[in-house]
């Protein structure tokens, strides 16, 4: 999303019309249409006066005899707010001086809402937060890109994502509280706590700033110990305390998530790592029950899609016999496209809980197929401006030639899916992530290529590695996955703070696929797409960081598809010939120079320390695989990179 398509989205929320020319002057207008201008360059200057003197700003805010003390700074409020762009006037801030004086609201909201789309942060009325506090200006200022006119002036359709405060409303009330109990928890509670939590210290920002419940406990024991939150808590007969304690347990049951950029992933490894366990505990941490997980044991005689998508009876050709996976895929739908048939798939609850479906031991049968009408559809999902398309994968016309389809497909009570399904066929739903884990032995399929450019091919042992010593506990725990809204890397939506422009990206694909030029293992097209939405995703915030995605794609995308003996291996290298590996080594050891070497570190993507902090020790992945799969290749004659 460009910063014009966020305006557009929170007008929703603040009734504010704005627009960025070419050149990327930001026009804002109040609603009784009166229309001012301001370069954001002039915003970006006073967030770096608010970081340098952030001490100076609060105080002014606070010492203003209108300030009303029972909110925070980051409230806004008229009178307090123009002090403070009176102050800036005085530090030479000239133009944010006059229109804060004369539009504070206007050009505070103006402000708020190019700091949260730098930062990431999501945008509340100014009234809720301004996100002024020093930390999440210092965020901004990191991501803000020195040519502001790469933030875009097109416009696009997708909304900002709901804030915390928002997310908790909506928790509260599906457990049944009245309106008045939610209100005193979420604004009352919250309110109080951050005044305090603020003025001493304890935090920078609101609670809802927080994504983590683990981390709101220091917060949480502050509070405990303080006298003037014991004693409003005791007056109120203990709603404060009860208020952040639902919140914690809030954030608790809605873990911050990993976005994967593919939906279909591959667990090879072999028997007994844990891989199906894997994709039951990854759906369990959405706190759905079951309904969001359906394991499917492949059976070897599949060799067809009707074994995983139904057909029609042979019987009397009118009857359609849905399978486990469809019915699932169905369910998926039931939950992501609730108003489906008025306003079709551009109005999707993209919010909605991964659906996981587990093809337990997936290669017992040809996977290209059984599997080959998801393996077609897939590439067909796209986002554009917020709306979700896909090819079907069952086509409406067997909803015009089957009369009894919609209550073969369980939909007698759900007239909206229905006339979607008939309307556009049964689509990919955005949410389902299929999971198969792979065991590769005698007994098993491999893969082609086709599959593996599909697919995060993703080895069990390397990435989530059985720790014997950890047993018993202490062992690391993996990230909450779940799918992206992007299937198609634009420069308006790349947000990396480590590279920009995607330049360095390209460049570092670039290299490792002059070493596969005329192999069968060479990258196209969609390799580059996907290396830019794996960027994209994890948004590393340095070299080091962004040397990390390299590395984990190098694992799931490329070294998956090479295998073969010497000769196949053998790759031209001016007059003479060399081994591709050994080549590809020698690159990789200058585009990963800050993690190659052996001794050097870098951080886990996909996993979290048992106490929930970041593991910085990992070695290079893709080094230590090419040297095992060197290793094979000598001692085999034959090499691949899987276990």
């Amino acid at each position: 999303m460009n910063f014009q398509g966020f305006c557009d989205a929170a007008k929703e929320i603040d009734q504010q019309t704005v627009s960025t020319s070419d050149t990327f002057v930001i026009s804002f207008s109040k609603p009784d249409g009166s229309a001012f201008s301001v370069d954001p360059n002039d915003i970006v200057d006073f967030l770096q006066f608010l970081s340098d003197n952030h001490s100076d700003f609060q105080k002014t805010i606070e010492d203003e005899p209108r300030f009303n003390s029972d909110k925070t700074y980051l409230n806004y409020q008229e009178k307090p707010y123009r002090a403070l762009y009176k102050l800036a006037g005085d530090k030479g801030l000239k133009t944010i001086s006059s229109l804060g004086g004369s539009q504070t609201k206007e050009l505070t909201k103006i402000i708020s809402k190019l700091l949260s789309f730098v930062a990431g942060l999501d945008y509340q009325k100014v009234e809720d937060n301004t996100y002024l506090d020093k930390k999440s200006i210092d965020i901004a200022l990191s991501k803000m890109p020195s040519n502001l006119r790469v933030l875009g002036a097109s416009k696009d359709n997708q909304k900002p994502k709901a804030s915390n405060k928002e997310l908790f409303k909506a928790w509260l009330k599906s457990k049944e509280l009245s309106e008045k109990t939610v209100q005193s928890y979420s604004e009352t509670c919250i309110s109080f706590a951050d005044k305090l939590l603020l003025e001493d210290k304890v935090i920078s920002a609101s609670l809802y700033s927080f994504s983590s419940a683990k981390d709101l406990e220091p917060a949480r024991n502050w509070l405990d110990n303080n006298g003037v939150w014991i004693e409003k808590n005791n007056s109120g007969n203990g709603m404060y305390s009860a208020g952040v304690s639902k919140y914690i347990e809030f954030l608790s049951q809605n873990p911050s998530q990993t976005k994967i950029p593919k939906p279909f992933i591959l667990l090879a490894g072999i028997s007994g790592t844990g891989k199906t366990r894997f994709v039951r505990k990854q759906a369990e941490s959405h706190n759905l029950g079951k309904e969001n997980f359906c394991l499917v044991p492949v059976r070897p005689d599949w060799h067809e899609p009707s074994d995983l998508l139904g057909y029609v009876s042979r019987i009397d050709g009118t009857k359609y016999v849905a399978t486990k996976v469809l019915k699932f895929i169905i369910e998926a739908w039931k939950v992501v496209a609730p108003n489906a048939s008025k306003n079709g798939m551009g109005d999707l609850e993209l919010a909605s809980a991964p659906y996981w479906l587990c093809l337990d031991e997936m290669n017992l049968a040809p996977v290209e197929q059984y599997f080959a009408d998801y393996l077609s559809v897939l590439e067909s999902r796209k986002f554009e401006g917020g709306v979700y398309s896909c090819d079907p994968l069952l086509d409406k016309s067997l909803f015009e030639t089957l009369p009894c389809m919609q209550k073969d497909l369980g939909l007698e009570n759900d007239q909206d899916l229905w006339e979607l399904f008939s309307r556009d066929g049964v689509c990919l739903p955005p949410n389902l992530i299929v999971a198969g884990t792979v065991n590769m032995d005698e007994t098993t399929h491999g893969f082609s290529r086709k599959v593996i450019d599909r697919a995060l091919s993703i080895d069990f042992g390397e990435f989530f590695p059985n720790e014997y010593s950890k047993f018993f506990g202490g062992q690391a725990v993996p990230k909450v996955l779940t799918y992206s809204t992007e299937t198609q890397a634009e420069p308006d939506s790349f947000t990396c703070n480590a590279d920009s422009d995607g330049d360095k990206t390209i460049n570092f694909l670039q290299k490792v696929n002059d070493v596969l030029r005329n192999t069968p293992f060479e990258l196209a097209y969609r390799a580059l797409n996907e290396l830019l939405l794996y960027v994209n995703a994890f948004a590393p915030k340095d070299d080091q960081g962004l040397q990390a995605v390299w590395d984990d794609f190098l694992m799931t995308k490329v070294l998956p598809r090479i295998d073969g003996d010497d000769d196949k291996l053998r790759v031209a290298d001016g007059d003479d010939t060399n081994n591709l590996l050994d080549k590809l080594e020698t690159v990789l050891a200058k585009k990963l120079n800050l993690i190659w070497d052996e001794g050097k570190t870098r951080l886990d993507l996909l996993r979290y320390e048992a106490d929930g902090s970041d593991i910085r020790n990992i070695e290079c992945r893709s080094r230590k695989k090419i040297k095992w799969m060197k290793g094979r290749l000598e001692n085999n004659t034959f090499t691949s990179y899987w276990p």
